[in-house]
């Protein structure tokens, strides 16, 4: 199969003019897609455009010509990715060749006018001396995940948008033994772990397709996994699949998901299969103390940047917090009474 390299990645040779189409409407923003150390483009309205990058946020002057070249724009993503948007469908989620990845919104939802916001994919992986290095983290927090990681423990990541959930859910896998298989399942594929023995599984977002995060997550129990991990859990469904997959005597299991500390990131999960009615809130939340281990918590914090905020353990049926982050001070402190407690 000819793959033909383009500035969104490596794409093959049948699809290139689609992907030519792209990079064509693309243009007032395409600078800034290339562009050392910016992570974020957010077309707010077709001539309100932000970018993110390690300084922070910051309005540009590009602009799209008018309304209608920034539909055309996503409209032509949906094409060349084979997926759908339209007036039935106006949200797009989308994967580009690079692994960047594009929410877009048309006037249906977004009233003021059609939306893009797109995540760069780093160019370079951070390691943990690179999270250490800029602060998010320090020496003996690392050590502490890596017992936990080679111990087995199952753990949720915690945190915002753009906190840095899966920079450390990545990084976690450092520590895995490269014996272990290990299975990933994500609404959209991410994390590109680079372990020896692994299948990556992602819920495809082509016309017709029906395939669910919840799915994925069955299917990894069918694949002899030692290690299973989930990419963002958004809805009861997938939180109710992890819960079982936890619950049928699978170890160092992980996932990522939006809260805004590990006793919400608990009560979050509680919710979510509560809502869907599959088991009472009280029980899911005595399964999960009973199933997840431990809780990192990530932050996005103005200012600071990106830091690890907290590091909590369930001891005794408890979310004990046994390392947190001093804001006023720009550090991260060990809570040394209850990492005496700590099993790992």
């Amino acid at each position: 199969m000819q793959m033909i390299d383009t500035i969104f990645g490596p794409v093959q040779a049948q699809d290139i003019h689609r992907w030519r189409l792209v990079e064509n409407y693309m243009k007032p923003i395409l600078p800034y897609y290339g562009a050392e150390g910016v992570t974020e483009i957010m077309v707010n309205r077709y001539n309100q455009i932000e970018i993110e990058d390690r300084t922070g946020m910051h309005s540009v002057d590009a602009t799209f010509a008018s309304e209608t070249d920034l539909q055309t724009l996503i409209e032509q993503i949906a094409t060349a990715l084979n997926q759908t948007v339209n007036a039935d469908e106006p949200i797009l989620h989308a994967r580009f060749p690079d692994q960047s990845r594009a929410c877009c919104t048309l006037r249906d939802v977004s009233p003021m006018g059609c939306s893009m916001t797109l995540r760069i994919a780093p160019k370079v992986t951070l390691t943990w001396d690179d999270l250490i290095k800029f602060g998010a983290i320090n020496q003996q927090m690392v050590d502490y995940i890596q017992r936990v990681v080679e111990a087995g423990a199952n753990g949720v990541l915690s945190g915002s948008t753009g906190s840095g959930k899966t920079t450390v859910l990545r990084g976690t896998a450092a520590f895995i033994d490269p014996e272990e298989r290990v299975i990933t399942a994500e609404d959209t594929q991410e994390l590109y772990l680079n372990l020896r023995n692994q299948i990556n599984l992602e819920a495809p977002k082509r016309k017709g397709t029906k395939v669910t995060l919840s799915t994925l997550i069955e299917t990894t129990l069918r694949q002899r996994p030692d290690r299973i991990i989930v990419g963002e859990i958004r809805d009861g469904e997938a939180a109710g699949a992890f819960l079982q997959a936890i619950n049928t005597g699978h170890t160092g299991c992980w996932t990522s998901l939006h809260a805004n500390s590990p006793i919400d990131a608990v009560g979050r999960i509680q919710f979510l299969i509560a809502q869907k009615g599959l088991i009472s809130y009280d029980l899911a939340g005595k399964q999960l103390l009973g199933s997840i281990n431990v809780i990192i918590q990530a932050s996005k914090i103005p200012k600071l940047g990106r830091k690890i905020t907290a590091i909590a353990e369930v001891i005794d049926g408890e979310v004990v917090t046994l390392f947190s982050f001093d804001r006023s001070t720009n550090s991260h402190v060990a809570h040394d009474d209850v990492l005496s407690k700590s099993q790992y």
